[in-house]
This record gives structure tokens, C-alpha cells and sequence, in this order.
């Protein structure tokens, strides 16, 4: 892999800024291979089968082990059939999308130790891509196999420049869907939460989220000291808000990286899959509220609130 600047000759550039101005979805860029076909619409290709990634947690975020067969999931307040896909510590495709801004430059070393560390500890066979944004993302670890990561890629961390967090995400969920192997998804954000230069809302971002077979999305907040309070206070907003609606947990990078990332896998470690039919098999971008149950006391069930149906 290159340790060179942005235009080395396969640095992929995932955000498009004009596309997404203009509301297209899709990748552009170039590569050592040529260009990357856009996922437009970036559809699961399981639909109208729908694939919801879950992990239980008690009331201090510590992810538990549950009977499968206790779940109980509710479409639009109809229960629905479940199916479980893969067992326990199968093979996991996770994307990190990584802050790459001005804003961290004092904690470049703390990021790449946690991205690392994540990598080397999920289940055998794992697949992982990374994305590392500023104003623009860009693609600089396709999916790849976790134990055969090249961790140059991490040279691309420069610390520099205004960040667009919600665009990320956003030409992010659509990759990982239209190329992502494994039923069992992920989706780590490594950030402090500034948005200042995405073009993208949040609202459009949170759809982007809410599709069949979209990842969990964990949110690791890099704090930051020296700030303004509201700038703290609004970042730290932003990844709750991105934890919430892509059915997953928050962490805090503080005081111990190694232990955040761990705490992270350990939560990836123990997701469960849940298939369901839609009731409503019609491809035509309706919200659908998800609701899953379990009759056992003192844990919590995250996963999606909402999904929108594939569009035509």
C-alpha cells in the first residue's frame, strides 16, 4: 500500500463533493484497478428478507449472551417469523470510518493504536475496510481480509483540515452495503463529533443509516480539552445521535484506547442476526418502525429503530 499523499495512484475518493450537493449517491475516484463502479441504489441483495444486526447490553453498555430464541421482533407493530444467521463469533465485516481532521492532531497516536488493536481482534475470517475523512472520505482500505491488513494505510492520517462526519457516513453506509460479505456488520466512527464541512444533512445521513442490512454503528468519541464547550458539547451530541440511530453504543476513547477498542470488539464479538421477512415487500423507500423484545430483566436490545425500504 502507499504511504504517499491523497493522489497516489489508488487513493480512492469516496465523496464526490458536487454529487453530493446535487443528492447522488455512489463512489467515485480512481484506483491502481480504475474506477470503482457506484453503488446506485446501494440495495442489499437479500430483500425483501431483511437482515438486523443486534447485541444486548446491561445497564452499563457490557454486551450479554442471550437464548436466540428469546427475541421477539416487531414490524410496524406486527410480530414477524425470525430467522438467526451465523453463530456466535462468526466471521464480521466491519467498516472504520476514521477522523482524519485538524481537530485530532493530538491524538493521531491514540486513534491508530485503537484502529490497530480492533483490527487484530476480531473472529477468524473477518473482513474490515477503513475510511478516512476530512472535508472528503476516501476509501484507503478496501475490504480486506482482517489478518492480512497492510496497517500502512494509517499513514494517511494527517491531522488536518475541516471535517464532514455526516458526509462520511453517509458515502459510507452505501459501500459497506453494496460490498460488504458477512450477514454479522459493523461500524466504527473513531471522531470527536465536529461537523463543519459536510454538505449533507443530518437527516439525509440518518437514512443513509436506517437501509436493510446496514451495520451497527458504534461511536468512539476522541475528546478533545482544549475547545469551547459547545463545540464539545455539539460533538459529543453528533455521536450519540450516530450511536442511537444506527442501533448501537457509545464509547469514549479516554482514558485507555486499548481498552475502548476492546470493549468495542467485545460488543462486535457478541452480535446476533436476526432475519425477517418485510411485510410490505415493495420497493418504494417507506420507514418501517423495528421494535425486538426480550423477556429477560436488566438488559437493553440495540439495534435499528427504523429502515427504510429499498427504493426502485
Amino acid at each position: 500500500m502507499r504511504t504517499g499523499e491523497r493522489s497516489a495512484s489508488w487513493s480512492v475518493a469516496l465523496i464526490v463533493v458536487l454529487a453530493l450537493a446535487a443528492g447522488v449517491e455512489g463512489l467515485a475516484g480512481q484506483s491502481g484497478g480504475g474506477a470503482l463502479s457506484p453503488a446506485v441504489p446501494a440495495v442489499d441483495i437479500s430483500w425483501p428478507d431483511v437482515n438486523l444486526n443486534v447485541v444486548v447490553v446491561d445497564k452499563h453498555g457490557a454486551p450479554q449472551k442471550i437464548d436466540e430464541r428469546e427475541f421477539q421482533l416487531f414490524e410496524d407493530g406486527a410480530e414477524r417469523p425470525l430467522h438467526f444467521l451465523d453463530s456466535a463469533d462468526s466471521p464480521v465485516s466491519l467498516a472504520l470510518v476514521i477522523d482524519s481532521s485538524g481537530s485530532i492532531y493530538k491524538r493521531r497516536d491514540a486513534i491508530i493504536a485503537a484502529a490497530k488493536a480492533m483490527i487484530t481482534a476480531l473472529p477468524n475470517g473477518s473482513e474490515v475496510m477503513a475510511v478516512l475523512f476530512t472535508d472528503k472520505a476516501f476509501l484507503d482500505l478496501p475490504f480486506t481480509d482482517a489478518s492480512k491488513v497492510d496497517f500502512s494505510f494509517l499513514n494517511q492520517l494527517q491531522a488536518r483540515g475541516p471535517t464532514g462526519l455526516y458526509d462520511a457516513v453517509a458515502a459510507t453506509e452505501d459501500h459497506f452495503i453494496a460490498h460488504a460479505k458477512y450477514p454479522r456488520r459493523a461500524l466504527v466512527i473513531l471522531s470527536d463529533g465536529e461537523d463543519n464541512a459536510s454538505l449533507v444533512s443530518r437527516g439525509v445521513a440518518f437514512r443513509k443509516i436506517e437501509q436493510p442490512g446496514a451495520p451497527i454503528i458504534y461511536s468512539c468519541l476522541i475528546s478533545r480539552r482544549e475547545i469551547m464547550k459547545s463545540e464539545l458539547e455539539a460533538g459529543h451530541i453528533n455521536m450519540r445521535f450516530l450511536a442511537r440511530e444506527g442501533g448501537g453504543v457509545e464509547f469514549n476513547l479516554d482514558p485507555d484506547p486499548a481498552s475502548a477498542a476492546a470493549q468495542i470488539v467485545a460488543a462486535i464479538r457478541s452480535q446476533y442476526v436476526l432475519q425477517f421477512t418485510a411485510g410490505d415487500p415493495a420497493r418504494n423507500g417507506k420507514a418501517h418502525k423495528l421494535e425486538v423484545r426480550l423477556p429477560v430483566k436488566g438488559v437493553q436490545v440495540r439495534g435499528l429503530p427504523t429502515y427504510h425500504a429499498p427504493e426502485r
